[in-house]
């Protein structure tokens, strides 16, 4: 339960050797920047700032741009052997983009004019029933002809208007419209118009470049509209080209670029000071060597090392050390905020809580395999955090399945196995009614040992950091850990062997005088500190408000012990769902096999989520509210980050 142990780092050089310096400490991993501590407040005003305008931006941004263009996923490349200098880049790189652009546009229009031919084609289609040629009938100087199509229904209408002085002929039609054209003199055309209108005739217009008859018309858009694909696909070609030729030294640029415009940005951290860069932050302890050594060819560089411990008003960043097995649980631990650095690593300790209550509330051997199998698989194949948290959560289930007798609901499988090993039965037969109270029982007993640990913990944290009220006077302090312990053990002990603890001098020195210190804690941490008493609102109103939170605080202690009853409740609620399952297999022969599978499914589904859920209740609730505060910073490197593909 430890935090890996971090020095303060100063680095000092040569102003012209900063872009150096941050790109040293981006490619290490190990240098956490924070804005400069300066101990003396006189001296600050020498300290200035190096931000200025990035200068890589400009080129960065143009690359990206490329990139986009030709469709190049970025990536990181070995840039090492790239020899250009900016302008070069600058120069290369908008050659490019005007010649991937041209292209572009070039596409683009050709796009376009191909959506206005497929248009035509789709509107040519319709009139393929005329043998006329399509501009002889658009050219008469007396007449005026009007492509288009009708609504059906209008079309039944025409006959309403048999009077007037026009002629519709239709040559194509489908469900919903008639498509065709109507002549009228054009000394009539304005009441015509008007009446096809009101008919909701929708007018097609012909363009110049259909000629000839329908059937030749639509034969030669056809030919213009592979024309252009054709065009199309050769520029495509030449875009995919430029992308091959240039691809590699793309890269480079674009992982040169974003190091650089990345690296830059760590500059609102930098003070320079006559002449000076001046950059710090934290490296961890056992590291610093390592990352000292990067500087060390460069003389005009410095990398000093101040260990932690000798600065009092300095918070290091956190980075928790955990061992393997309860690694993927600090999960858990960041939503909840990481520990101060002074704290400790509580990583371990819920992990171990967790994985003991899961499997005591979801045990099973065949549920805990395949949960532990599909725990390996999202973790390994989908890198999925929660993953590795099931794999562990598995084998503890398969752990207490064995002990329960219970494989898939199966209740009696394991027995072959029981007496083989010299048992008679099963070690825990969870319908058995001495058995249901001992489980309900020992989960309280969990519950009671893991709050006397938690408590336990924050004493240790309240000495460590030399805060008297949370190790001593406080609810989960030395004081409240007489109170809370010594009654459980009184009360245990009256029940189970009939000793009575309860006379007036434990009652006096384990009962009311815990809760006098706890109710009085105010007036006594002040009183200690040297600080004059003050009583808010009063002596009466001060009693009053600290008897309901002496109150509120006793019913916590019942209420959190009483919160782990659930552990039993979930034991005998998985047991009763397979045994629902069971019976249901039975009852149905033919499909027994079936049933069973898909209520395990059910099962774990369900019951897995709600103990999972209900245990990190317990956990955040229960156990962390009683020691954790969550107010470290992470442990951030300053590095460059390019996409994984």
């Amino acid at each position: 339960m430890s935090i890996e142990k971090m020095s303060q780092v100063h680095i000092v050089g040569d102003i012209e050797k900063l872009d150096l310096a941050l790109l040293k400490c981006c490619e290490s991993g190990l240098f956490h920047i924070e804005n400069p501590h300066i101990t003396n407040k006189e001296n600050e005003e020498y300290f200035k700032s190096v931000e200025g305008n990035n200068p890589y931006s400009e080129n960065y941004n143009l690359t990206l741009d490329v990139m986009s263009l030709i469709e190049l996923k970025p990536k990181f490349k070995d840039y090492s052997d790239l020899n250009l200098d900016a302008n070069q880049i600058k120069e290369y790189l908008s050659n490019k983009k005007n010649e991937v652009l041209n292209i572009s546009n070039q596409i683009v229009a050709l796009n376009d004019e191909k959506i206005i031919y497929e248009q035509a084609l789709n509107q040519v289609e319709h009139l393929k029933g005329l043998d006329v040629e399509i501009r002889q009938i658009l050219s008469s100087d007396v007449m005026v002809a009007r492509f288009g199509r009708l609504p059906v229904d209008s079309f039944a209408k025409l006959e309403y208007f048999s009077q007037y002085n026009f002629f519709f002929f239709d040559f194509d039609h489908d469900e919903d419209y008639y498509w065709g054209i109507y002549f009228t003199p054009n000394t009539h055309l304005e009441e015509i118009d008007h009446i096809f209108k009101t008919l909701y005739f929708e007018i097609i217009d012909i363009p110049d470049f259909a000629r000839g008859t329908p059937e030749l018309a639509m034969k030669s858009i056809k030919s213009k509209i592979a024309d252009i694909v054709k065009n199309i696909n050769n520029l495509e070609e030449g875009k995919n080209k430029i992308l091959l030729e240039n691809k590699e030294k793309i890269l480079k640029i674009y992982s040169l670029l974003k190091t650089k415009n990345d690296t830059f940005a760590y500059r609102k951290f930098v003070k320079q000071v006559y002449g000076q860069f001046y950059i710090e932050g934290f490296v961890p302890s056992q590291k610093f060597e390592h990352f000292a050594s990067l500087f060390d060819e460069y003389s005009n560089i410095i990398c000093e090392e101040n260990p932690v411990e000798q600065i009092a008003d300095i918070e290091p960043p956190v980075k928790l050390k955990t061992n393997w097995f309860f690694k993927p649980f600090e999960m858990f631990v960041k939503m909840y905020g990481l520990p101060n650095y002074y704290d400790i690593n509580p990583t371990s300790f819920i992990g171990f809580i967790y994985v003991l209550l899961f499997g005591i509330m979801f045990g099973d051997l065949g549920q805990g395999l395949v949960i532990s199998l599909l725990g390996v698989f999202l973790w390994k194949k989908k890198k999925m955090q929660l993953g590795a948290i099931m794999s562990r959560l598995g084998i503890s289930s398969m752990i207490f399945g064995v002990a329960y007798g219970s494989v898939f609901g199966y209740e009696h499988l394991l027995d072959p196995f029981f007496k083989w090993i010299g048992f008679a039965e099963k070690p825990i037969e969870v319908f058995k009614p001495q058995t249901t109270n001992m489980l309900l029982i020992s989960a309280v007993a969990i519950g009671v040992i893991i709050l006397i640990s938690s408590i336990g913990i924050n004493i240790y944290l309240g000495f460590k950091r030399k805060n008297i009220e949370r190790a001593v006077v406080s609810n989960n302090g030395l004081v409240g850990l007489i109170l809370y312990a010594g009654t459980i053990l009184a009360a245990v002990l009256f029940l189970a062997s009939g000793i009575n603890l309860f006379n007036p001098v434990f009652i006096i020195l384990v009962i009311i005088l815990p809760m006098l210190i706890l109710m009085f804690k105010e007036p006594i941490v002040e009183k200690i500190k040297g600080k004059k008493v003050h009583l808010e609102g009063g002596v009466g109103g001060f009693i009053l408000q600290n008897f309901f939170e002496l109150f509120e605080m006793s019913l916590s202690y019942v209420t959190n012990t009483l919160s782990f009853l659930r552990i039993g409740g979930f034991i005998l609620s998985h047991a009763g769902m397979m045994a629902v399952v069971m019976t249901l297999s039975e009852m149905l022969d033919g499909a027994g096999i079936i049933v069973v599978i898909i209520g395990n499914i059910f099962v774990m589904v369900l019951e897995g989520l709600l103990a999972g859920i209900q245990v990190l209740r317990l956990v955040f609730y229960e156990t962390f509210n009683r020691f954790y505060e969550g107010d470290g910073k992470a442990f951030d490197p300053v590095k460059v980050e390019f996409p994984e593909n």
